[in-house]
């Protein structure tokens, strides 16, 4: 089911697509969340510093070098006017006068890097007290800023490959359960045709869009069902009725030419008339053969196909014999298998028939049942005729269809032999078909399935 797969493998794709954008989507809120969270803190931490440096301004300025040096704000700058009055060991390590040498940083906070690439986020405060202006600025290292964020960054990146995997295959997990009912609904449906069309699609007790599906099939396929039925019995019963005054006429026919006057132009429009009514007589028990293997009114009883075909090949080798053929039977296996003896005795001498009727005077005519190598029986029948295009395979097991070089209604057929035979043969359980002769002509095999491969 080519078609049904690359509708899972979509779905799968578009659930995977639509749930790793999700995925990324909610990587990227978290990773910006926590950037904006690290930042928030670090900004804390300055507003803190300031705090603290702006107080001791206020009490106790001279604590600001003992500050400088022990701490707790590590990072800082405190000028009076354009007078260093206190910087802190850790700053003048970091160098952040140089960076800051060409102008005084804004009061919002701002990222700066110094000469060794070092990044640090630096706010300043300017504080009047008396006639003093004094610009406070304090910076803090982002490195476990960034250490924070390349780890996230990494476990994001690291998480991403498995999740495109388990996305991809939950999407694919979920895409089966999906479409499990259409599955169950395509191949039952394969197995539904017109010599089935009782079998009903399976209906899932939940009312979805699948069970209505189904239903709605189900109700084509009892429309179907009952025009097959009828169209049956129409062809069963016309049949029927058909038959009584054809009789009639043909015994009126066969009295008349018994007498012995009668106008010789007379006498032969009577013969012309009983070919006629022969030829219809034969299409209407072919129809009535037709119409009983349609409706499975087999009956059916252990046949060995072994000797159906020996009894075929000896009633028509009379014929074969009238153009000097010869009909060949090679019997290698034994094969029984309950069978309607008529129904399968006629599609074997529809077959046989066949080949002595297009085969040239003095061919042989080949007849073999064997088993393959997937231990099926096989039924081979092999004529030396002009054989069968390959457009015309397809058609040929048609009603009423014949072909128009060799196989006409000159030869005495009603189109509907080979039509009783394909029927005959899957009311078996057989499968009929044709290819061309090796040695020249039509092949034509009937394949019964092994048991094996029936369960």
């Amino acid at each position: 089911m080519p078609r049904l797969s690359n509708i899972r493998l979509r779905f799968t794709f578009l659930y995977g697509a639509a749930l790793i954008a999700t995925v990324l989507l909610f990587s990227s809120g978290i990773y910006f969340f926590v950037q904006q969270m690290l930042i928030g803190q670090i900004n804390n931490h300055l507003r803190k510093d300031l705090l603290t440096l702006t107080g001791y301004l206020h009490q106790d300025p001279n604590g600001l070098q003992k500050l400088a040096v022990m701490g707790p704000v590590h990072l800082f700058r405190v000028r009076d006017g354009n007078r260093p009055l206190a910087i802190s060991l850790e700053w003048q390590k970091a160098g952040l006068d140089a960076v800051l040498s060409d102008g005084n940083p804004a009061p919002t906070p701002l990222t700066i890097s110094n000469q060794e690439k070092q990044l640090y986020r630096i706010q300043s405060q300017l504080v009047t007290r008396g006639e003093h202006l004094y610009q406070i600025v304090v910076a803090h290292e982002k490195s476990s800023y960034r250490r924070t964020l390349n780890t996230l960054a990494l476990i994001i990146l690291l998480i991403m490959p498995v999740s495109i995997i388990l996305s991809l295959a939950v999407g694919y997990l979920i895409a089966g359960r999906v479409l499990a009912p259409v599955t169950a609904i395509t191949s039952k449906a394969q197995e539904i045709s017109a010599e089935n069309l009782s079998a009903r699609l399976p209906v899932s007790t939940d009312s979805n869009e699948f069970s209505q599906l189904a239903t709605i099939f189900n109700q084509t396929f009892s429309r179907l069902e009952g025009s097959f039925e009828q169209m049956r019995r129409f062809t069963s019963d016309a049949s029927h009725e058909l038959r009584t005054p054809l009789t009639a006429i043909r015994s009126i026919g066969e009295t008349a030419l018994q007498q012995q006057s009668g106008d010789p132009a007379c006498r032969e429009t009577i013969g012309s008339m009983l070919e006629e009514t022969d030829r219809l007589v034969q299409t209407i028990e072919s129809l009535l053969l037709l119409s009983r293997a349609d409706g499975s009114t087999l009956q059916k009883e252990p046949a060995e196909i072994g000797e159906l075909l020996a009894d075929v090949v000896e009633f028509l080798s009379v014929l074969a014999e009238e153009k000097q053929q010869q009909i060949l039977f090679e019997r290698r296996t034994d094969f029984t298998i309950p069978a309607d003896r008529c129904m399968l005795r006629r599609a074997f001498l529809n077959l046989v028939d066949n080949a002595i009727k297009y085969s040239p005077e003095q061919t042989t005519i080949q007849v073999a049942l064997y088993r393959d190598s997937h231990d099926n029986t096989v039924v081979d029948v092999a004529d030396n005729g002009p054989g069968i295009p390959d457009a015309e395979k397809e058609r040929i097991f048609g009603r009423f269809y014949r072909l128009d070089n060799g196989r006409s209604r000159e030869m005495g057929g009603t189109g509907l032999g080979l039509s009783i035979t394909k029927a005959a043969v899957e009311a078996h359980g057989g499968l009929v078909t044709i290819l061309d002769n090796p040695g020249g002509g039509a092949l034509f095999r009937v394949i019964f399935p092994s048991a094996k491969q029936d369960s």
